[in-house]
């Protein structure tokens, strides 16, 4: 059975710079902020494939178990999203 590659992005905010950040990831080069954590997402979606394709090699070498797949990224919230205010 065939499963797909799953890349991990840690999503963060920086309370300092009022930004969201790319903490950490497993798609190598994936250094991006955003004012919002949506917005961020959308920016990742984005480069995600490109930076994949360019890093191939790595990314195929840290899933060696694994025959060649789809590859999709999941965000990671490190930081709690805020949610509408109680009255």
């Amino acid at each position: 059975m065939r499963e797909d590659i799953e890349l991990k992005v840690h999503l963060a905010f920086d309370k300092e710079a009022a930004v969201w950040y790319v903490a950490e990831s497993d798609i190598p080069g994936l250094r991006l902020e955003a004012d919002d954590p949506m917005e961020l997402v959308r920016r990742i979606s984005e480069t995600a494939a490109e930076l994949v394709e360019l890093n191939l090699g790595e990314v195929v070498k840290n899933h060696e178990n694994k025959a060649r797949r789809n590859v999709r990224f999941t965000p990671v919230f490190d930081s709690s999203l805020p949610v509408a205010a109680y009255a």
